[in-house]
């Protein structure tokens, strides 16, 4: 049996941070407090790695977060890397600090880190799926989904648009996870339907926990207003919602810990063997080669 994790989730608005100091203090004391809370990982929403870097480029005042890539490169990828990792490495947690866009081979990636508790990088997910306007603007989609053993708890991530993408969840449903990750950011204004077709489903279609932090507010001239939540199967969840914990609705800073027993999955597989009823054999033999020939975006070459 995998091991119980406790999970902690910090749902954040950028528009309060004024300096690169601000942003630090602010991120370090609400990890600190989920960590004294209980938490063994934290995450946090899409774009969260970015808004530091934002900052310190603020007198320029950037259009949009490639520009803020671009301006920033790849040594200030690894500069927040480094804080991410002091922080994990301080409050002996893992952590999950959302997403950033890094410089890569005239384009860019996205791309979503995972510290340990010792501040070492144990993962860097590339997100597998742009939207047409992040293709526009050069993003290259990565081809692989890692999985993360925290004390044999088994983790995936779906970053962004990937947690609206079922062959997402259920590869990493495939590759045995307990839970997935997912940072996203949803653009104003919210509407409940906007995100259960994302996670939730994913988690209902597969029988795993998804963490959900989102982002609210507003960042660069755009307005957030997601809803942050910790799924579960609706076999094993109160009134059968398919929602173990969640973020005051309206809220758009707020925070929370929530238990992931994976025993709870185990009861929900036994009362609908969800998994018995997957198609193996066609995913082996025809949607691959399918999927992949009908893809258009640019793929991360392999090995680079």
């Amino acid at each position: 049996m995998s091991a119980v994790l406790s999970c902690g989730l910090l749902q954040m608005d950028p528009s309060q941070f004024k300096t690169v100091h601000d942003y630090q203090i602010s991120i370090a004391a609400r990890i600190s407090s989920l960590a004294r809370k209980g938490a063994d990982l934290v995450v946090m929403p899409e774009y969260a790695g970015m808004i530091g870097a934002s900052l310190e480029i603020a007198s320029r005042v950037p259009g949009n977060m490639f520009e803020v890539a671009r301006v920033t490169g790849i040594e200030g990828y690894h500069r927040w890397l480094d804080f991410f990792a002091a922080t994990a490495l301080s409050n002996r947690v893992h952590l999950c600090p959302g997403t950033f866009l890094r410089p890569s081979d005239g384009g860019y990636e996205s791309i979503c880190p995972l510290f340990s508790p010792r501040g070492e990088l144990l993962a860097e997910q590339l997100q597998t799926h742009v939207t047409e306007k992040e293709d526009r603007m050069g993003l290259v989609c990565g081809n692989d989904l890692a999985t993360i053993n925290i004390r044999g708890h088994k983790l995936g991530i779906a970053m962004g648009t990937d947690a609206w993408y079922p062959e997402v969840g259920r590869i990493l449903a495939l590759l045995g996870v307990d839970t997935i990750l997912a940072p996203t950011a949803v653009p104003a204004p919210y509407t409940v339907w906007r995100q259960t077709r994302g996670l939730w489903q994913v988690v209902q279609q597969n029988q795993v926990f998804g963490v959900e932090a989102s982002l609210g507010g507003e960042w660069l001239g755009c307005s957030y207003q997601g809803r942050s939540r910790v799924f579960a199967p609706v076999e094993v969840t109160p009134e059968g919602r398919g929602v173990l914990a969640e973020i005051a609705s309206g809220s758009i800073w707020g925070e929370l810990v929530a238990t992931l027993d994976p025993s709870i999955l185990a009861e929900a597989r036994k009362a609908f063997p969800i998994f018995e009823h997957f198609n193996i054999d066609i995913y082996e033999n025809q949607l691959a080669d399918a999927y992949l020939v009908g893809r258009t975006v640019r793929l991360k070459p392999e090995g680079r």
